[in-house]
């Protein structure tokens, strides 16, 4: 018995230390360690306050203050790369509550990896993730028939604010970051295009939108905030875009947005937008309205009211000869009662159908 004991203890320890020269070693990227920005879809790479930051420091005291603290929230913003490792490893901290009610984690804090395969098709890696001060998500068994380096893009959290971030895959493995050169697409607009409530920020519309497309896309929607604002629409032109989106109506239904106002708003917009780009077309959305405008007459005629603004407004534009602007209408955007969360902001289905009505409204552009 004392012979057949120590023969199995020297087999555990052998095993033991069989799994421990298996363990992986890994190698960590930290994007602020470039010498140059490397975040797609952010409009400044420089003279930003903060390394995730989407408006530049320079408008800080002229912007309302609701506006600046929401750009810090990393909507849209990616990170992209080829790399042909069996494993991939985020690791970051963020500033805020990682959830609200909602909308879950994993759309307000979390990460989303998606993929190119040979073929140039998209494809999607689920995460294993934990949230704690540090959240972890690790994305495993990466491997390929197709390709041995994929084209990686891992697209940031909707609704908070990323203190730092660092990837990691094993140390035998390649990892180049990369950057688009392409003319983006910009969108200036509300919460819904900010993306809530997504439950992952792969399915945020803007983020299907530049998938379906293969082109860049620059969020600069603002939860409650988006308003036409001069300061803002002053800013867009400083971004080199192929289109520019003003899809700002959700945050323009209250009372001191009376109708006058609203046209004069998308009148002057799309005036400055055109002086300092011209040629570059400008699509303007309708309010896609509210699911339970069945049973709330109100949240019917608020929406009603601000579509008719826009309407008036572009026929006034048209009238003067302005051309290359379009409109996205409510029917073409297509919600319904199962469409959103709260009546307001779209869960998956309607993020889907909102990427769905934009890509066919830009093809048409194009």
């Amino acid at each position: 018995m004392k012979h057949r004991y120590l023969l199995i203890s020297f087999v555990l320890l052998s095993t033991n230390i069989a799994f421990a020269q298996k363990e992986t070693v890994y190698k960590t990227w930290n994007p602020e360690q470039e010498q140059t920005s490397v975040v797609a879809g952010q409009g400044w790479h420089t003279g930003i306050q903060n390394y995730y930051d989407r408006l530049p420091v320079k408008v800080e005291s002229t912007v309302r203050k609701p506006v600046w603290s929401l750009s810090k929230n990393s909507s849209g913003l990616n990170l992209q790369f080829k790399s042909d490792a069996s494993e991939i490893v985020v690791k970051y901290k963020v500033t805020g509550p990682v959830q609200m009610s909602h909308m879950p984690a994993t759309g307000v804090s979390g990460v989303d990896l998606y993929a190119k395969d040979a073929k140039g098709n998209w494809i999607w890696s689920a995460g294993k993730f934990s949230f704690g001060d540090t959240i972890v998500y690790r994305f495993p068994n990466l491997k390929t028939t197709d390709s041995k380096v994929r084209e990686y893009t891992l697209y940031l959290p909707l609704y908070n604010s990323v203190k730092w971030m660092e990837i990691s895959v094993p140390e035998e493995s390649t990892f180049t970051p990369g950057l688009s050169k392409q003319k983006p697409i910009v969108v200036y607009g509300t919460s819904i295009a900010q993306g809530a409530c997504a439950s992952r920020p792969g399915l945020a519309w803007t983020s299907i939108v530049g998938r379906k497309l293969n082109v860049p896309m620059i969020n600069l929607a603002f939860s409650g905030n988006g308003r036409l604002e001069k300061e803002i629409v002053e800013l867009l032109p400083e971004i080199d875009a192929r289109l520019y989106v003003l899809d700002c109506l959700p945050n323009l239904t209250g009372a001191a947005f009376t109708n006058d106002e609203i046209k004069k708003r998308i009148e002057d917009a799309v005036t400055h937008l055109q002086l300092k780009k011209p040629g570059v077309p400008i699509l303007l959305t309708e309010h896609d309205g509210y699911t339970d405008d069945g049973i709330n007459l109100e949240k019917k005629k608020a929406y009603e009211r601000v579509n008719i603004a826009l309407r008036a407004a572009f026929a006034a534009l048209k009238a003067k000869g302005v051309k290359n602007i379009y409109t996205l209408t409510k029917a073409e955007i297509n919600q319904d009662i199962d469409t959103m969360v709260d009546g307001t902001h779209p869960n998956d289905i309607g993020m889907m159908r909102y990427a769905d009505a934009y890509e066919k409204a830009i093809r048409k552009i194009k």
